[in-house]
């Protein structure tokens, strides 16, 4: 970012009211009298601001706007009153666009703000002063001259503050003091008012400087105050030579924000302070005119003008609240941009801008908040802060989806620490829109214990004995691999095996086979990871299905093994890093010793042999097979410790009661992702590996639409005009990344809720020209509904059967659930850290919600039942392997810790599986005669046994073993 130092002339005394600039004659280049440089700030093109647009044009001057609380009404001054050349005081109805005079007509008026109430309205004005009529007059006469006098902001002494109903009547007379009163504003709660004052002026007793000071620039002496709205209980806050003036609250009404002048009006800075005046601090330090600062609704950042770039070229700029970073400028047109000021909701900025005629006007634009606190460092704004749209909106979604995807979330992992933060979060949003919880004593959070994680022992050795003798070190030279037996492995002779793959032959592609000739009953075998780097690209697709070190590790069980060592070996290009185990597979049973070795260490064996590890790998990569070898008098001994971490995910779910409903619709998506790639399976590359894994589309979209939804059916609720027939829970679910976790533990108690569908979303943030809406086939009705849904959205749809996906919403289809899944499609930052908010189609989102919200609406409109619950058979059953061969239609069950074996949750209709007998919580013990342990054993027969031919399949029902015949199908 380009940081920009500019010089600032002292010629110009440049003393600022709130309402607008004092001309001054036009300020000397920095080139002609460089005094002094200001700070720093970043001047990088931005699109902080879009589609910006005027929305004053009556008279030649309007400016100053300020928003109602909820808004839809804006307060501000304008030059256009009929008998009167001073400004007045109107209020503009942003939906109707009509605008009212609030200000008596009379004098000059400056400075409204509307009470948080919606029932009154606060100005200064001077329609009191009995040389009203006369300086009326002069004015204008003044403008009637052909040369006109430099246009200068009047300190009038007259100016009172006043206060009236929203049609102008019932005014109140709020100070009597002599002096300037006016730039005030109300505290959010109403009670308050700061204002800025130079009445100490006339009651101090000035001498000296101070006097001359004062009687050649009135806003000398000016001072930031506060007192009760009625007037009452004034209380002065600075005390500094200089102008201070432009006070504003934050939205939480705890600060103050304001521009102070230095003691000769040359620079102004931003400041904050509390309210009662105490913590006063410089947040700017541009050494230039600073001024009018208003704080965003979060309180996290400041906007503001500043002259920095000229005197005839005022901008706006940003700072963080704390000062902490340099200024960011927002905008980039020529003349003058200032008295800046957000929408309560943070997603509109308006400002005045007045031309080179000198002509001024209001504009708005939508403001890229996200954008703002990247720029300035800052953490994702809390997406409950200010108000959100009963409606689904674009701008509201974007906050959900930039707090979950935020650096500080730390890509959300299972059992994290963030994941009881964002889980507090959704948490908090639910409780306050008048959802109750839906867990355990009525609780919004559902726990569940799962295996998060490992970390060495501290009994790890490795050694080669024999002839060949040698000691390792841990973390250095080797590292068992978490799915490793644990436990002491005796001496046992060492076999080299290439790449350690055997991969069956296919019409297309010949066998391979790393164990042929080779007898490693009993044996260590060495093993080079991953596949041959140079064959053709045919060739390396197919070997990469038999490539995965589960893989190798059953291969090598199943010729007797006793242990395997991998290696990257010399060629390989991949990182050698030790000393960071990863937790790379569940607990279910091994038999076999895995252990992770340097290439150091294996070039030491091999060349015992007589062989060399580069040689070696050179012709494997090739393509070329070799024959294994055993290292002669080498004999493996090993103690492997490995100390397994318990954590618990957690769950949010929430329920809508609707009174006298008995049945339920559930709306849900995952919130947990891979954290720094460690949970589940990233895809990072290269340098991005270890970098935080943000899921901006996997699943902060899906969460940000059930936030969306459950904060509009909540709002639809309180209306009388709608009436819910059913209850609707939401569930933010735990663990989906490491095999539906949470959503699996949820639908084990699911029939006491009466839940008759469930909508589920999972990346809905990529929308280009349709959605998938899935698992239509669980249902005997989903299509026609979705059929309707599409005529009346508009919103294009592909609608897909098959229910067994790899999401959420398999976990409720096996638990006797119809479900729909809403998804805009994979793509190339997916599992990996460039999955970020910016690449988010957020108007599309807001399209997949419209036609969600459809969807549910059939369902909860009636006390009748949409869809019943089908059976049927998947496609492909994704869950045994998109790639593979072979398919049975058995449905694993992921949640499984500690079962020797594989239980399954079910069997697709028509399927192998279904035809064989198999059901629910069968645990499969083996299969075409390999013994199955953990799930990785059973991908391996899946990848090996032949299709159409029957074999056999032996399970435990019940904790009784049984043997079943099964013929696999090949896949179509």
């Amino acid at each position: 970012m380009k940081k920009v130092k500019v010089l600032l002339t002292s010629a110009c005394i440049f003393s600022l009211i709130s309402c607008q600039v004092k001309d001054t004659k036009p300020a000397k280049s920095s080139s002609e009298t460089p005094v002094k440089a200001t700070g720093a700030f970043v001047n990088e093109p931005n699109t902080l601001v879009a589609e910006p647009r005027q929305i004053t044009f009556t008279g030649p001057k309007s400016g100053e706007g300020y928003f109602s609380p909820d808004g839809k009404k804006m307060i501000f001054q304008s030059e256009r009153h009929a008998g009167n050349p001073f400004y007045q005081m109107y209020v503009l109805d942003l939906i109707s666009g009509e605008t009212t005079l609030v200000s008596p007509g009379k004098g000059k008026t400056t400075c409204g703000w509307i009470h948080p109430s919606m029932k009154k309205v606060m100005y200064s004005s001077t329609h009191l002063d009995p040389q009203t009529d006369k300086k009326t007059q002069e004015e204008y006469d003044n403008r009637k001259k052909a040369v006109k006098a430099r246009y200068s902001w009047s300190f009038d002494e007259n100016y009172d503050i006043f206060s009236s109903d929203l049609n102008g009547k019932n005014i109140q007379r709020l100070t009597r003091e002599k002096g300037y009163d006016a730039e005030g504003s109300y505290s959010p709660d109403g009670q308050w008012i700061a204002f800025a004052s130079n009445r100490a002026g006339y009651t101090e007793k000035l001498e000296g400087e101070d006097k001359k000071l004062f009687e050649q620039d009135p806003s000398y002496m000016m001072d930031i105050y506060i007192m009760k709205a009625d007037g009452s209980q004034v209380k002065r806050l600075t005390n500094s030579k200089g102008y201070d003036g432009g006070p504003f609250f934050s939205a939480d009404g705890r600060k103050i924000t304001w521009r102070r002048f230095s003691a000769n009006g040359s620079t102004a800075e931003i400041f904050t302070m509390n309210v009662d005046g105490s913590n006063q601090t410089q947040v700017t330090q541009l050494k230039s005119m600073s001024w009018a600062p208003y704080f965003h609704p979060s309180g996290d950042y400041i906007i503001f003008g500043s002259s920095i770039l000229g005197y005839s070229n005022f901008e706006l700029f940003i700072v963080d609240t704390a000062g902490r970073k340099e200024p960011v400028r927002v905008t980039f047109d020529e003349g003058f941009d200032g008295l800046p000021v957000f929408t309560p909701d943070g997603n509109s900025l308006s400002w005045t801008h007045r031309n080179e005629k000198g002509d001024s006007q209001i504009l708005i634009a939508k403001w890229d908040d996200a954008q703002a606190r990247k720029l300035l460092g800052l953490s994702a704004q809390d997406p409950m802060a200010g108000s959100l749209s009963p409606d689904m909106k674009v701008d509201d979604i974007k906050k959900w989806v930039h707090y979950l995807a935020s650096p500080d979330l730390q890509g959300r992992g299972t059992g994290s620490g963030e994941e009881k933060i964002y889980t507090e979060k959704i948490a908090q949003a639910f409780k306050s829109w008048g959802l109750v919880g839906a867990g355990a004593q009525g609780s919004f959070f559902e726990t569940f214990e799962f295996t998060s994680g490992v970390k060495l022992g501290s009994n790890n050795s490795l050694e080669v004995v024999g002839s060949y003798k040698k000691n390792y070190t841990v973390s250095r030279d080797f590292e068992p691999i978490s799915f490793s037996k644990t436990g002491e492995f005796k001496e046992a002779p060492i076999v080299f095996a290439g790449y350690g793959i055997k991969a069956p032959a296919s019409d297309k592609e010949p066998e391979y086979d790393s164990y042929k000739g080779l007898d490693v009953k009993g044996k260590w075998v060495l093993v080079f990871t991953d596949l041959p780097s140079n064959v053709t690209p045919q060739r390396r697709h197919y070997l990469n299905l038999y490539s995965r070190l589960q893989h190798k590790v059953t291969v090598a069980k199943n010729e007797g093994a006793v242990g395997i060592l991998i290696t990257n070996g010399p060629e390989s290009g991949l990182p050698e890093k030790f000393g960071n185990i990863k937790f790379e597979g569940s607990l279910s049973e091994s038999t076999l010793g895995v252990i992770r070795l340097s290439t150091d260490a294996a070039s030491g064996m091999v060349r015992y042999a007589g062989q060399d590890l580069i040689a070696l790998q050179m012709k494997l990569d090739k393509g070329e097979m070799i024959e294994g070898f055993a290292i002669p008098s080498a004999y493996v001994k090993a103690r492997v410790d490995l100390q397994f971490q318990k954590a618990q995910g957690i769950n949010v779910v929430a329920k809508l009661p609707v009174s006298g409903s008995t049945s339920a619709i559930m709306i849900g998506a995952h919130g947990d992702h891979l954290g720094h790639g460690q949970f589940g399976s990233s895809l990072a590359k290269g340098a991005e590996i270890g970098k935080s894994h943000l899921g901006a589309d996997d699943n902060a979209s899906g969460v940000a639409g059930v936030m969306e939804l459950a904060h509009y059916y909540a709002q639809l609720k309180k209306t009388a005009s709608h009436k819910l027939q059913k209850n609707i829970y939401f569930g933010v679910w735990s663990g989906e990344e490491l095999g539906n976790l949470g959503s699996s533990h949820f639908t084990k108690a699911s029939a006491k809720h009466n839940i008759t569908a469930y909508i589920n979303m999972d990346m809905i943030g990529r929308f280009k020209d349709r959605v998938f809406v899935q698992g239509l086939g669980s249902a005997d009705n989903w299509t026609r509904l979705a059929e309707e849904v599409g005529v009346r959205t508009a919103v294009p749809m592909i609608v897909q059967e098959d229910p067994y996906l790899p999401t959420d919403s398999l976990a409720f289809y096996m638990a006797g659930i119809p479900t729909a899944n809403f998804f805009t499609g994979s793509h190339a930052e997916y599992h990996s850290p460039r999955d970020i908010p910016e690449l988010i189609n957020y108007d599309g989102v807001a399209r997949v919600l419209s036609a969600v919200r459809g969807l549910a609406d059939l369902l909860v409109d009636t006390k009748l039942p949409m869809v019943k619950y089908v059976k049927v058979a998947s496609a492909q059953n994704r869950l045994e392997g998109r790639s593979f061969r072979v398919y049975l239609g058995t449905i694993p069950d992921y949640s499984q810790e500690g079962v020797k074996g594989v239980r399954i949750s079910g069997a697709s209709k028509d399927s192998p599986a279904e035809k064989a007998g198999l059901k629910d919580k069968d645990i499969i013990t083996e299969f075409g005669g390999t013994k199955i342990e953990n799930l990785y054993d059973y991908v391996y027969t899946l990848q090996s046994v032949k299709p159409n031919q029957e074999t056999v399949m032996k399970i435990l029902r019940d904790g009784k073993p049984l043997e079943l015949k099964i013929t696999p199908k090949l896949k179509e």
